[in-house]
């Protein structure tokens, strides 16, 4: 017998197994499949441990030149400011892209998201506009595949990371502000969302937290209390009742895109271009690469 010929056939034998063929190849399904292992090991790459701790959330304010305390004028709705204490975690350092949305789509048989104006974004601009549902499994997917279980964060964890551990800033940036062109986007000159990853993160490592795409939370919409709250999570499906996003992505005024600010969005809703960052609920920082 040939032993070339016999380890040839082995190998064709043991990934139709693995690709779940039973006896038949496709190297369609297999390019499908290799694509699904590049963005896993991408997914556990750009994750960033997140240190729990007590933080204050809601509209928290600053402390002016003289001393005086002063607020950053948020929606009524970003008060009573309260104490929150949250277990480690660890997120993904830059939004979910159309490209990682695209193989996830293609390789479970979903169709891929249709976003206004899409010959203007390439595989590297966020993903935006599927539903709630949609965004949810797609976090529980890749952490099916990772062996790490993912959901959307709660409202908590968003406003943690964005504010780097609880630093009292309005905005995502490298230095809590609001630079046009140079910590974030300008639509003057970018009409449109810009690649993942455009501006540099802020101190935690986490972009686009400001000025992209609004993501969405795991939260019902929800009015906030005076009570600490240890590890809170709203993520109970109610019918009709809103769900929590986070980033609000227009960029307009300033006063409109500060990190603390709530946007309640019907869970299906596909066309306000709501998009996706993942979490992963785990005491530890999670390896940069694959489980064997």
């Amino acid at each position: 017998m040939n032993l070339s010929n016999t380890k040839n056939i082995s190998i064709a034998v043991l990934a139709s197994i693995l690709l779940g063929g039973a006896g038949y190849f496709s190297f369609d399904r297999y390019e499908k499949y290799q694509a699904v292992q590049v963005l896993k090991a991408r997914t556990l790459q750009q994750m960033v441990f997140v240190k729990g701790g007590d933080f204050m959330m809601g509209d928290v304010g600053y402390i002016d030149e003289n001393g005086d305390k002063q607020y950053f004028a948020g929606d009524a709705d970003v008060f009573p400011v309260h104490r929150v204490t949250l277990s480690n975690y660890s997120m993904n350092a830059l939004e979910t892209t159309l490209g990682d949305y695209d193989i996830y789509a293609d390789y479970v048989g979903k169709d891929t998201v249709q976003v206004g104006y899409r010959e203007h974004f390439s595989k590297q601009h966020p993903a935006w506009g599927m539903n709630w549902f949609d965004a949810r499994e797609y976090c529980q997917w890749i952490g099916q595949e990772t062996g790490y279980a993912m959901d959307l964060p709660t409202e908590a964890q968003w406003e943690y990371a964005a504010r780097s551990r609880g630093l009292a800033v309005a905005y995502a940036t490298n230095n809590g502000k609001d630079e046009r062109g140079i910590n974030i986007r300008n639509p003057r000159e970018n009409k449109f969302e810009m690649p993942v990853g455009s501006w540099p993160p802020n101190p935690l490592g986490m972009h686009d937290m400001t000025g992209s795409v609004n993501e969405w939370t795991v939260d019902n919409a929800h009015s906030y209390t005076e009570e600490a709250k240890i590890d809170p999570i709203f993520d109970e499906y109610i019918a009709k009742r809103p769900k929590v996003t986070r980033g609000f992505g227009i960029i307009g005024a300033s006063g409109g895109i500060k990190l603390y600010k709530r946007i309640m969005d019907s869970p299906e809703n596909t066309g306000a271009g709501n998009g996706i960052r993942c979490v992963v609920n785990h005491p530890e920082p999670l390896p940069k690469q694959l489980k064997d």
